[in-house]
């Protein structure tokens, strides 16, 4: 059975093989009591890999001196920074976009990233899709769950797509990285578009 947690294990261990700083700058994880009520505020119910994400770590400091990414120039935001980031965004995100109820994770330095979406209606409370805000592209669907989420990065860590950049960072193969998600995620629409774009230039 696929495990959540074990994937953000590996990955966790592939920024020590590469000498990433993440190891000493992730926070300790949260209670499951904790968890619930701080995103007890929230108008919608998040799913329990969002318990477990924090269970396992309360992402990096927002204070943190160097940035520091998880995955693909994305860093993992704190609950308190992720929570802030809802209450200011989710107006914004009402007003322009049609997928409204997530909160953001990973994000890069320009507020774009990754975000985990509510329970789906009828659907198991334990998993709920990913997506991705990208500026000028909207919002849209690129993991079926966190823990697929997950499983895309660790192989690209094992396939190379990540490697260690000369400021301490994770740099990108992004062509690579298209290859491997929609690879592993051919029922999302995103991939085929990225990998058809990709290799039409």
């Amino acid at each position: 059975m696929e495990n959540l947690t074990q994937y953000l294990n590996q990955i966790l261990d592939w920024h020590t093989r590469l000498g990433s700083p993440l190891a000493n700058s992730l926070l300790p994880g949260l209670s499951e009591n904790e968890i619930r009520k701080k995103i007890a505020i929230l108008p919608f119910k998040l799913p329990d890999e969002f318990i477990e994400l924090y269970a396992w770590r309360n992402g990096t400091p927002a204070s943190e001196p160097n940035w520091v990414s998880f995955v693909e120039y994305h860093r993992f935001l704190s609950l308190d920074e992720a929570l802030d980031d809802f209450q200011m965004r989710y107006p914004i995100i009402k007003e322009y976009y049609e997928k409204t109820d997530w909160i953001m994770t990973f994000e890069d330095g320009s507020s774009d990233g990754y975000g985990i979406s509510a329970i789906e209606k009828g659907k198991s409370p334990s998993v709920a899709p990913i997506v991705f805000l990208f500026e000028g592209d909207g919002v849209n669907t690129i993991f079926g769950s966190l823990t697929q989420m997950m499983k895309t990065m660790v192989a690209c860590f094992e396939s190379g797509v990540f490697t260690m950049g000369e400021d301490g960072d994770l740099e990108t193969d992004f062509y690579k990285f298209g290859e491997i998600a929609y690879n592993l995620n051919p029922e999302i629409n995103y991939w085929k578009v990225y990998v058809s774009y990709s290799n039409s230039k």
